[in-house]
């Protein structure tokens, strides 16, 4: 429970109103004549957690005896019920008991709390069955449509389907393509993203709703040391492979090669989540792939990645130490609203560059391309095995 910001108690003529300032006028909000007890309840909202703190804060200032409280109830929650009508108290619903499910997504923790018909299918292969202590939970919540907030706070993202505002200690995420997706709040520690979204619920929504979610999973994983990579994996000698480029330059049709031809399993057709744990690269399973469908539930160890570029003839560059953490970085999806945000994302880049085989692939999508890449692999494997464990094995190996 929080008083929305932009509301002030003024006097005019010794008689209290609540009334709107600066963003709050330009929605063209309505103030409200407050008696005694209401200007005594609005300044004790921010001392209060939920109602039944208030109701005790408010009964100990008028020394309320305890059977006259249920009168006292009945009034504050009138009058709190017409400040969150006018959207000047920020107070959620709580989700039914007990709904929602629990899941293990990129090989952290996530308790989902929605109603079932909410829940996008996509999440099904990732749910445990079982309680956990979650590194994020997720509220999918229903609105009135009057929004919580407002876009005020610091505008750190604008563009068309995304709206990010920082406040101290949270952000306001709007989405204003999404006509049943209101908004999220996302507290900056990264552990409860709550969405409102609007009834009636149809199709459009769970997609709009799956992808909005995708942003604030990625958020929480960046603060687990993890990264998300616009990338086509596979897995190939007991070690995934990443094959990054933008959209359209093949990495699908490489990938699609190997599998035609070698028979490799495809991990994940568009996006994957990396990490660097003690030293050890890894890619971790996650539902959203873009288009292609295909995604994996496991975490693996990570061999490499391999930087497309069409090209008609095939060819390997090794990019130095710098452009190695730069072009995995500029393949990264994950939000870097801050400079902190950025800070991270960098520091995870660069831990996995230094622990597994990068390389710049110029190719074409024929299967003498599927070919080359692999012939490099086990060149690089053989060469592994073939000196001590002990030599520094950055840019021209990698760790096993």
């Amino acid at each position: 429970m929080k008083q929305t910001d932009g509301f002030i108690i003024k006097k005019i003529n010794q008689i209290s109103y609540l009334l709107p300032v600066g963003q709050r006028i330009a929605e063209q909000r309505r103030g409200m004549k407050l008696n005694e007890t209401g200007e005594q309840i609005w300044k004790l909202i921010p001392s209060a957690k939920n109602r039944n703190e208030l109701l005790a804060l408010l009964a100990d200032y008028y020394e309320i005896p305890q059977e006259d409280k249920t009168m006292l109830k009945k009034d504050m929650d009138s009058f709190l019920d017409q400040l969150a009508a006018w959207g000047m108290l920020e107070e959620p619903p709580l989700a039914a008991p007990g709904s929602g499910v629990d899941m293990k997504i990129g090989g952290l923790a996530i308790h989902l709390s929605a109603q079932e018909e909410l829940i996008p299918s996509e999440f099904l292969p990732f749910c445990t069955g079982e309680a956990q202590s979650p590194d994020m939970t997720i509220e999918i919540l229903p609105s009135t449509g009057l929004s919580t907030s407002s876009a005020s706070g610091q505008l750190r993202i604008q563009a068309e389907d995304l709206l990010v505002c920082e406040q101290e200690q949270e952000y306001r995420i709007l989405f204003p393509l999404s006509p049943q997706l209101q908004e999220c709040i996302l507290q900056k520690d990264g552990t409860l993203a709550r969405f409102y979204v609007i009834p009636p619920y149809r199709e459009p929504l769970l997609s709009d709703l799956f992808h909005a979610i995708r942003l604030v999973f990625l958020y929480m994983a960046a603060r687990h040391g993890r990264l998300a990579i616009h990338s086509a994996s596979l897995y190939y000698r007991e070690q995934a492979w990443l094959f990054a480029a933008p959209s359209g330059t093949g990495k699908s049709t490489h990938t699609n090669l190997w599998n035609q031809y070698f028979h490799t399993p495809v991990l994940n057709g568009d996006l994957n989540l990396i990490s660097c744990e003690k030293g050890t690269p890894m890619i971790h399973g996650i539902p959203w792939c873009g288009t292609s469908g295909i995604s994996d539930v496991a975490s693996r160890p990570l061999g490499g990645i391999i930087l497309l570029k069409q090209s008609p003839t095939n060819l390997c560059q090794e990019p130095t130490v710098d452009e190695q953490t730069l072009l995995v970085l500029q393949r990264s999806i994950s939000p870097a609203w801050t400079e902190d945000m950025l800070d991270k994302n960098l520091h995870i880049a660069a831990a996995v560059t230094d622990s597994c085989y990068i390389t710049r692939l110029s190719c074409n999508r024929e299967r003498e391309a599927a070919e080359y890449m692999k012939a490099r692999i086990d060149s690089h494997l053989q060469q592994f095995r073939e000196r001590p464990r002990s030599k520094s094995l950055r840019n021209e190996e990698y760790y096993a």
